[in-house]
């Protein structure tokens, strides 16, 4: 889930490192057109504000994803933290207790291993 985050970061980065090869080569290209200042059938200020406005636009959901990302990575942590918490009490209980329960299954001895590298 982290990569596809990232990914997603990294693709608004390029979009936005995109944006401004774009709106440089556009000016370049306007002013390189007009030496001797003639109009041009688009009002290349138009053109730039334009872009510039998408930029801004970019730059937001880079910012929101960035937002979501955090979110994301909290939420994951604290569910991470509530289930090691649980499985601290089962295991409290279970000694408490001196019941006898059967093992746990290979997938649960997995998850259990990933739970523990994680947290």
């Amino acid at each position: 889930m982290e990569s596809a985050v990232n990914k997603l970061e990294a693709m608004f980065q390029k979009a936005e490192s995109d944006l401004n090869y774009i709106e440089q080569k556009l000016d370049f290209e306007i002013r390189k057109s007009r030496p001797d200042g003639s109009p041009l059938q688009e009002d290349p200020v138009r053109l730039l504000e334009q872009l510039s406005a998408a930029k801004l636009r970019y730059k937001s959901l880079s910012t929101q994803l960035e937002k979501i990302a955090a979110e994301q990575k909290a939420s994951i942590e604290s569910i991470q933290n509530t289930l090691a918490d649980t499985m601290t009490m089962v295991e409290q209980l279970h000694q408490q207790t001196e019941l006898d329960l059967s093992p746990l299954s290979e997938e649960e001895q997995a998850a259990l291993q990933q739970l523990e590298c994680n947290v």
